[in-house]
């Protein structure tokens, strides 16, 4: 067990292997915020986009989301959220092992496609042949970078699941003309003048 001091007093922690660490008993004293406010404040914060690939019925599948994050250089890691009732979640949580192909602004439609809710994502006609790069995850043509990953750690959170992805592999289609894709207040944007 872990001791940690807190402003507000000490407290104890213990941490168990697949658990987010959290005390329960902060979690059961806490009034949540109303849902729409939570919403709204979330639609304020702009993000990359990303593809999550893998392959459903041994086609290319690719999920998008915004929420994605690199977590450590040593080992290379990345962690996403996923809900769990997803093909992508099912598929990646049995297979251990997907892809993150960071989108640029010309992919604005292929990121549609695959937010679209309740459509099948398949991405046949928007990856590269798999001989191309020694990857095992497709890779969705143009991105501006395309990671491979090894699942290290699953956390179910409710209804969504944290990935932690171990990178083991990585390809570059980035050039200096390419501009990434963003999105922000339920819209889609790429960059604007530095500052």
């Amino acid at each position: 067990m872990d001791q940690i001091t807190l402003l507000h007093g000490d407290f104890t922690v213990e941490t168990v292997p697949g658990r987010v660490e959290t005390d329960d008993l902060l979690l059961a004293d806490a009034r949540p915020v109303d849902e729409s406010a939570f919403k709204e404040a979330m639609r304020c914060l702009p993000s990359g986009v990303v593809m999550v690939t893998t392959r459903v019925n041994a086609r290319p599948w690719g999920l998008t989301i915004s929420s994605c994050c690199s977590m450590t250089l040593r080992p290379p890691q990345i962690m996403i959220s996923l809900q769990q009732s997803t093909a992508s979640y099912k598929e990646i949580a049995l297979s251990r092992h997907f892809g993150i192909s960071i989108l640029g602004a010309r992919h604005k439609s292929l990121a549609e496609h695959g937010s679209a809710v309740g459509m099948a994502k398949f991405i046949d006609e928007f990856v590269l042949p798999g001989s191309q790069h020694e990857v095992r995850s497709p890779v969705v043509s143009g991105a501006l970078f395309h990671l491979d990953c090894r699942v290290a750690d699953i956390y179910n959170v409710k209804d969504h699941a944290i990935i932690v992805g171990l990178v083991e592999g990585a390809v570059s289609m980035y050039e200096k003309r390419d501009d990434p894709l963003l999105y922000f207040n339920q819209r889609f944007f790429t960059l604007g003048s530095p500052l």
